[in-house]
């Protein structure tokens, strides 16, 4: 690739103008920094045994980059890989060559000051445009020279691949498209997987793409449990507010309009007064993706409400099911269901429920909710909770008033709340109407559409027809993607699509989508659906993931065909997602599945029982691991804000956070050891960091995480026996043994190879012990998933590691026994 960075660079100098001739270079160099450190993350986590917190918090920033991150990512991996893999790696990184007196570290920091101080945020006056075009020209010819270990060799196929010896890295993050370097813009998990969004670096023609990663890629969290709510910072009428939510993220990439029931919503936030708002309107209007649309730009800073926000928000879809461990429970009243809200809304105070919970109902439920929310200094103001889709909840009247009192109750004890339902629900609230779009904003929806499936037809039509073809469909949103989905899958004109189209019911038309599509989407995909279909364990990127490994196709394949058409309604969380056939859906499937021959239909059967049986076994192994989970450290403000600067990296300023967390919490047993966890990983103060974890095993002795991280302490100090006796209390208390044997053998290969050139045979020693641990290991470890699977890769990592180290340690034996 270095021949592509050295033509684009060569293009760059011929420009004549200066102002697109530093643009362009910065472009380049952007994508170059951007290259080199994607691949150095590779290295390390492809053959590094390094498990750095500080630089898991750089890859999760890396999803949306900046010009300085880079930079941050190769002064961290630059020395690891100096340390386990080539001594020589991008030698002039820290240090100045023949060819560069200045470290390229250090001309790289001053170009992303120039870039802050003056193209960022300042004035970019003609002389600094000509001084930094020739300044940047020569620091990317000096990059080129230094990063050439870092720079992949294209192979055939666009393969790319970097070499240390003789030792091959075939890098998976695809930087190369079309015979172009890109521009990485953003990286996110969606339901479908992990999607990578890049520019071409091209002056001619810089194309946006959209690029499909492994579920393996290097931004990827190779931890599989979710937490249920985020806490995050939001920047709100000038100041800045922490809260929790559990908000999915948005429903499309194509809203459009809806700026006054926006506006309405907006004034029904700031309106001290009003504790409901009800949003109603028929079927495919866009109530959901309206309310979604709402709450991120909330999230985002971008609604600016004039007065302070809620500090929880719990988004709740009224279902009429809850899976247990024993499978899907059906409710058959309003209350259950309700009453699911509440504990979902609880979660924030508790990672999970205690029995306690399960066993009251009705108005003790919500009193016991409200007095807990209380205890925890929550207001009625402070909560905010969303109950999607009410309309599924109440069929006959006495349900309706029931729905009705209970939604009351909630609005006057617990918190604020949004109801999205079809009907105009008979309680006293703020209402907004969902009705259809106006005319503008169809035809800038369906131009959006038009581009995002390919329909011809509709991006050469006229803004009249458009339309006219809207008002035929109701200026229903859905209908104007269902036609713009069909137009682009079957390649036909506007007029020939809405005969198909027009008149039908919504049912009718989703029927005959699906009708459609299943003739479109192979084999393997329509047995991916018999398999879901045939589920008693809930839809979510587990069991849909597990289904799809079954039947031998990618998750990403299956997703492909789901967006088809509207077989489903996806709550995308971001790192995890939960699914819902529509009930027509689910009888579509069932009736295709029957039409199969019996023994396929056993088949089916088996792999069904297969995947309903992993999701019970990974939902009691997630219970298991959250009961493990501290959210009870950030009970108080100041414990909220330690964890938001910790997340972003302000160590100094989360460490001033949570001394004032344990002020005003003196007796939290979490609070102490999560501050443990910092002061030894982010701040690495071993001593302060031993204290705050004892203080914390005394205050609970039950803590079994505060007694995990004086062990790893110990081992920072040099403490093995110590340290070997807490990690065996953490047994006790309930850490698997392969982890306790993993953490025992990572203590040893480190020691050992301090050892190295002091005293090899007890490096020999302790290299054999920690080879025979992680073999126990690896026995002990029988799940492959869940909490045990981040320790699996763990282990088999170190295997590998402790392999090379006895290697090594052979060689220098033999040499000293030659040499005496």
């Amino acid at each position: 690739m270095i021949n592509i960075y050295q033509d684009q660079l060569a293009h760059a100098g011929n420009l004549q103008n200066p102002s697109e001739k530093l643009t362009f270079l910065t472009s380049i160099l952007r994508s170059l920094l951007q290259l080199c450190g994607t691949t150095s993350l590779e290295v390390v986590k492809e053959l590094t045994p390094t498990d750095d917190p500080a630089l898991d918090e750089l890859i999760e920033r890396f999803r949306t980059p900046s010009d300085g991150l880079p930079i941050q990512i190769l002064d961290k991996t630059v020395s690891i890989i100096r340390s386990y893999v080539d001594a020589r790696f991008l030698s002039g990184w820290f240090e100045p060559t023949a060819k560069c007196t200045i470290c390229i570290s250090k001309q790289l920091q001053d170009w992303v000051e120039f870039r802050n101080t003056f193209s960022a945020h300042g004035v970019l006056d003609q002389t600094k445009t000509r001084e930094w075009s020739e300044k940047t020209h020569s620091l990317i010819v000096s990059c080129i020279d230094v990063f050439k270990q870092a720079i992949p060799e294209c192979e055939p196929d666009e393969k790319l691949k970097i070499s240390f010896g003789k030792k091959d890295l075939y890098i998976q993050t695809p930087l190369l498209i079309n015979s172009h370097a890109v521009v990485i813009s953003k990286v996110i998990q969606k339901p479908s997987g992990w999607k990578m969004k890049v520019q071409l670096l091209s002056n001619t023609k810089s194309e946006i793409k959209t690029i499909d990663l492994c579920d393996s890629n290097v931004f990827a969290n190779l931890e599989n449990v979710t937490e249920i709510y985020k806490i995050v910072e939001v920047y709100n009428n000038e100041t800045e507010q922490i809260l929790e939510h559990n908000i999915p993220k948005r429903q499309t990439d194509n809203f459009e309009g809806r700026e006054n029931e926006i506006t309405l919503l907006k004034d029904w936030l700031e309106d001290e007064d009003s504790r409901r708002c009800l949003i109603y309107g028929d079927g495919g209007y866009g109530k959901t993706t309206l309310v979604l649309e709402a709450l991120n730009l909330l999230l985002e800073g971008a609604l600016d409400i004039k007065r302070e926000l809620p500090s929880v928000i719990c988004y709740y879809t009224a279902k009429k099911t809850r899976w247990t461990s024993e499978g899907i429970t059906y409710f058959t009243s309003v209350e259950p269901v309700i009453e699911e809200s509440i504990r979902e809304l609880l979660k924030c105070l508790f990672t999970v429920l205690p029995p306690e919970w399960y066993k009251i109902s009705g108005r003790a439920l919500v009193d016991k909710a409200a007095n807990e929310l209380k205890n925890n200094k929550f207001s009625r103001d402070d909560v905010l909770i969303i109950l999607d889709n009410t309309e599924t909840l109440a069929t006959t009247s006495q349900q309706t008033k029931e729905l009705a009192r209970l939604i009351e109750l909630i609005g006057k004890t617990l918190g604020r709340v949004i109801i999205t339902s079809r009907r105009q629900e008979g309680i006293e609230a703020k209402q907004i109407l969902i009705e259809g779009l106006s005319d503008s904003e169809c035809v800038n929806l369906l131009k959006s559409l038009a581009k995002e499936h390919d329909a011809e037809s509709i991006s050469k039509a006229g803004e009249a027809n458009l339309r006219k073809v809207s008002n035929k469909l109701m200026k229903k949103p859905i209908l104007l993607e269902a036609l713009a989905v069909y137009i682009g899958r079957a390649k036909v004109g506007i007029d020939q699509a809405l005969e198909n189209l027009y008149r039908k019911s919504n049912d009718e038309l989703l029927e005959f989508l699906y009708e459609d599509a299943w003739e479109r989407i192979s084999h393997l995909q329509k047995e991916a659906f018999y398999v879901i279909v045939s589920l008693t364990c809930p839809l979510d990127k587990y069991s849909v993931s597990r289904a799809c490994q079954l039947v031998e196709i990618q998750h990403s394949e299956f997703q492909a065909s789901l967006s088809e058409t509207h077989f489903s309604t996806i709550t995308d969380y971001g790192s995890h997602y939960e699914l819902e056939l529509a009930d027509l859906a689910h009888r579509f499937f069932k009736k295709k599945l029957s039409e199969q021959p019996e023994n396929t239909q056993d088949r089916i059967q088996s792999l069904a029982t297969e995947v309903d049986q992993y999701s019970s076994k990974r939902h009691d192994i997630e219970q298991a691991y959250r009961k493990d989970r501290v959210a009870e450290a950030f009970r108080n403000e100041y414990a909220k804000a330690a964890k938001v600067e910790s997340d972003k990296g302000n160590t100094s300023l989360a460490i001033e956070m949570y001394e004032l967390a344990i002020e005003e919490d003196p007796l939290n047993s979490a609070l102490h050891d999560r501050f443990a966890w910092l002061l030894l990983n982010k701040a690495e103060l071993f001593d302060k960091a031993k204290d705050m974890a004892k203080k914390a095993i005394k205050l609970n002795p039950q803590n079994c995480d505060a007694v995990v991280t004086l062990a790893l302490t110990y081992y920072r100090l040099d403490e093995m026996e110590v340290a070997d006796s807490y990690i065996d209390d953490s047994v006790t208390l309930g850490r698997p043994l392969s982890f306790a044997l993993l953490r025992k053998a990572i203590a040893r290969f480190y020691k050992a190879r301090s050892l190295t050139d002091t005293d090899i045979k007890q490096a020999v020693q302790l290299n054999q012990e920690a080879r025979n641990m992680l073999t126990k290991a690896e026995k002990q470890n029988s799940l492959k998933d869940g909490y045990d699977a981040k320790n699996l890769v763990s282990i088999q990592r170190h295997q590998q590691f402790l392999l090379k180290q006895a290697s090594k340690l052979e060689r220098m034996i033999k040499k000293q026994l030659i040499d005496s």
